[in-house]
């Protein structure tokens, strides 16, 4: 559970029909899936910034998903913790609506921090500009628990699964999944060499 995995592959090929497997969205159709009773799933999806409640601010819509706030009021708990995911102020009180694609992705991160999951993450730059790229990055590489990432950007799998000892990479083709012997660089290498191979022939 403190494992950072990457999961690639082609478009198409079932990435996401993985992370749906894992996180128990989806029944299998033979084998079973096994959870640790101790996990906790916090997902990020590019569509989940679709399903906020847009008439509410992001204060308003975190302290109904997360009423079990301490310390200094409610509210401004929750604004710090806006804060530490880059929302400005002036838009902690700003209908959702009314927030930037980059802008809700940031309420929708602050929302799955105070869960404090073990984390599935698909394609999650999607909507993020470079700057809320880099804290992402930044918030996984200080992030103790487990991560799955589907992700087509390289940066950010570099980045995300850059320790080895944590790490993993695996690959979606052809209706399987297979632990990637190596590490992503090697992994780029070969889909070059391949790609290389095509061409020439």
């Amino acid at each position: 559970m403190g494992t950072h995995v990457a999961i690639v592959g082609p478009n198409g090929a079932g990435n996401s029909t993985l992370l749906n497997l894992l996180a128990g969205d989806l029944t299998p159709t033979e084998g079973e899936v096994r959870r640790s009773q101790k996990l906790r799933i916090g997902r990020y999806s590019q569509h989940f910034v679709d399903l906020l409640t847009m008439e509410e601010n992001a204060v308003q819509y975190l302290l109904r998903l997360h009423p079990e706030q301490e310390g200094m009021s409610k509210v401004e708990a929750v604004r710090a913790k806006l804060g530490k995911f880059g929302l400005p102020g002036h838009n902690h009180l700003t209908p959702i609506v009314k927030l930037s694609g980059g802008q809700k992705a940031r309420v929708v991160f602050t929302s799955i921090s105070m869960s404090h999951p073990h984390i599935l993450l698909d394609e999650p730059t999607n909507h993020l500009d470079m700057q809320s790229i880099d804290a992402l990055v930044d918030a996984l590489d200080e992030f103790t628990g487990g991560v799955v990432l589907v992700s087509h950007d390289s940066r950010l799998i570099s980045r995300v699964c850059d320790d080895e000892q944590r790490s993993e990479i695996w690959v979606v083709e052809d209706g399987t999944v297979n632990k990637f012997d190596g590490t992503f660089e090697d992994y780029k290498d070969e889909l070059l060499e391949d790609i290389k191979k095509e061409v020439e022939e």
